[in-house]
């Protein structure tokens, strides 16, 4: 069955982060839309970062597959919140705008070089520091291209729209190497935020440019279950 997936990219990118699982979706026939989100922009509330998705949404009657990757798994909940979907994927996500118990592990690897503010307090990346900290794992010519088409990294305004995940067929999928978040934080998350058995996967935060053929045969997999 042919469906269509709406990717959701992290902070600091915009769609084309998505390119290669993007090639590889469209060769088995489905539908794909990697619309760009104004996480640059600091007057920007959660509703306004999601409406894109939205709008993208908006005439399209297929089975919906949304998956949200890192910090753009709080846009795709509120995506899935305000639209049927038959599937909401989170990958390697942040999930930090549900509440959780005093139990939590740490969320972030120890000593992750986030990047200074400027002066409208968003995180702005170096382009070298970036390929440093953010895609150790990718091919030069890869990192230094997204690198190239980094954006600030803008704070939402005001609060989350959401007080707990969505109720919708949902799927965690995490890395082993994330660069970002622990393993233990993901397991968690899954377990107690969205009731799920997680799915771990080899490499680093950005396995849609690692690994897009594992990745797409795990979309495919799940997919198949759910719609």
């Amino acid at each position: 069955m042919m469906v269509t997936y709406c990717l959701i990219h992290g902070n600091w990118h915009d769609g084309s982060s998505w390119t290669p699982l993007v090639e590889r979706l469209t060769a088995r026939g489905h539908r794909v839309l990697a619309p760009d989100l104004p996480f640059d922009d600091p007057n920007a509330t959660y509703q306004q970062r999601a409406q894109p998705a939205l709008d993208a949404l908006d005439d399209v009657a297929d089975p919906v597959v949304v998956v949200g990757h890192s910090v753009g798994s709080a846009e795709a909940a509120l995506v899935a919140s305000q639209r049927p979907v038959a599937l909401l994927v989170y990958l390697c996500p942040r999930l930090g705008s549900f509440p959780v118990g005093d139990e939590a592990p740490a969320v972030f690897r120890e000593g992750f070089p986030f990047p200074p503010k400027d002066d409208e307090g968003r995180m702005v990346w170096q382009p070298s520091a970036a390929i440093n900290a953010m895609y150790p794992r990718l091919a030069p010519s890869t990192a230094q291209e997204l690198a190239s088409r980094l954006r600030p990294g803008a704070f939402p305004k005001g609060d989350y729209p959401l007080t707990a995940p969505p109720e919708v067929r949902s799927a965690l999928i995490y890395t082993s190497d994330d660069e970002f978040f622990r393993p233990e934080w993901e397991r968690y998350a899954a377990h107690h935020l969205l009731g799920v058995e997680p799915i771990e996967i080899s490499g680093g935060h950005f396995p849609m440019q690692e690994h897009p053929d594992l990745l797409c045969q795990h979309l495919d997999r799940l997919t198949a279950q759910h719609t």
